[in-house]
């Protein structure tokens, strides 16, 4: 029976997505002794995006269920951020080592994509997880949950998780068509031999532009840029030179010495930036986590997080659940009250940084610079700051 105050023996849950959310929700669930199956439709892991910035409450997540040390050892350590104008003048350093030492953050890492997710892959059960799984049809009734797949596979469940990212098949069975907002600007993706010597991971503010190196190896760099760009704009690079072109303002030599390694535009990967607001996470015994709920911008590198830790939250959940100390249904509510507020503030944060810096004009970005600076030489706010944004509530 499902209700507020129903529960079951063994509770078991189906999801659908085998990104960095879904394994994370499978990992959490299989340390708790819960039974999961992960579906996901590319035939392996897919690490689209390069790299990627593991901050502290990621990898506070990394090590309550065991897997930061595994992470860690191929990883570069992010110990300090870097913003810097266009042409390379230093504007504000934030220094997380402080945090670190005293044990309020935990110390985030840099990565390649693939590290993060074969780390969270291998952290599961090899048979929890279905590579080259299409859904075909979703079917929630009162009991249980039934998923029929495009070969015509049929799996049961207690709970639906959509982790199925910003285009999920679950959210639109689920709510209906939701389409996803363009934030007004593009970014680009790399990964590039580190040339420049590039020790932190360090960023440049432009008009209309950004550019962050952020070194994820002794010698590999992960390269993203942000550009404004209306939606109808074609986004396809010509070729490398027309991407250093668009990137001229920016003369700093790190840069130039960079960029002068590409020599085909396939080697950039171009996305839009976007976002998913919704009101219910759940329908049923249905609930979404990560992009699929709340794609966000990724100007403070918190997509990652924020599904990590709605992966741990919900665990804890279902485990209630299992334990009888709860029904389903209030599981579920308890999940999203104690997600909701927590990533809409992380959105809000993200969505600010990223209109901040996408400026164009040059009053504007002079006084964001100027603004940048102050806030820079304010050691003891830019701390507490970090603390309360990096901190891992759960």
């Amino acid at each position: 029976m499902y209700g507020k105050h129903a529960a079951m023996a063994m509770i078991s849950t189906l999801v659908v997505g085998g990104g960095i959310g879904g394994l994370s929700l499978a990992r959490e669930l299989t340390i708790r002794g819960l039974p999961v199956t992960v579906l996901e439709k590319a035939a392996q892991l897919n690490p689209i995006g390069a790299g990627i910035i593991i901050n502290p409450n990621a990898m506070r997540v990394l090590e309550r269920n065991g897997l930061a040390e595994a992470l860690r050892r191929d990883a570069w350590p992010y110990l300090m951020r870097e913003t810097c104008d266009h042409r390379g003048r230093l504007l504000a350093v934030r220094d997380y080592r402080p945090l670190y030492d005293s044990g309020k953050l935990s110390t985030g890492a840099l990565a390649h994509r693939a590290q993060l997710l074969e780390t969270l892959c291998r952290g599961v059960p090899r048979e929890a997880v279905r590579f080259g799984v299409a859904v075909r049809s979703i079917d929630l009734v009162p009991d249980r949950v039934r998923l029929e797949t495009e070969d015509h596979g049929v799996f049961e469940a207690d709970v639906l998780v959509g982790a199925d990212g910003i285009h999920s098949q679950v959210r639109r069975h689920a709510f209906g068509e939701i389409e996803p907002l363009y934030m007004g600007y593009r970014s680009h993706r790399m990964v590039v031999d580190n040339v420049a010597g590039v020790r932190n991971f360090t960023e440049f503010l432009g008009h209309g532009r950004r550019i962050g190196l952020v070194p994820i190896s002794e010698r590999r760099l992960y390269v993203w840029t942000t550009f404004n760009s209306p939606r109808d704009r074609p986004s396809a690079l010509e070729s490398a030179d027309a991407f250093r072109a668009m990137f001229a303002q920016f003369t700093d030599e790190r840069i130039r010495r960079l960029f002068s390694q590409l020599r085909s535009a396939d080697e950039i990967i171009t996305t839009e930036v976007e976002e998913i607001r919704l009101d219910r996470w759940t329908r049923g015994r249905s609930v979404l986590l990560g992009d699929a709920v709340h794609a966000m911008t990724p100007n403070i590198g918190q997509g990652a997080g924020m599904a990590m830790e709605d992966a741990a939250v919900l665990a804890a959940e279902l485990e209630g659940v299992h334990a009888r100390r709860q029904g389903l249904a209030q599981g579920l509510e308890n999940y999203v009250a104690r997600r909701k507020s927590r990533v809409e503030t992380v959105m809000r944060v993200s969505r600010e940084v990223g209109d901040e810096g996408q400026l164009s004009g040059v009053i504007g970005c002079w006084l964001r610079n100027r603004r940048v600076h102050r806030a820079g030489r304010d050691r003891g706010k830019m701390l507490a700051d970090l603390e309360r944004l990096l901190a891992y509530p759960g």
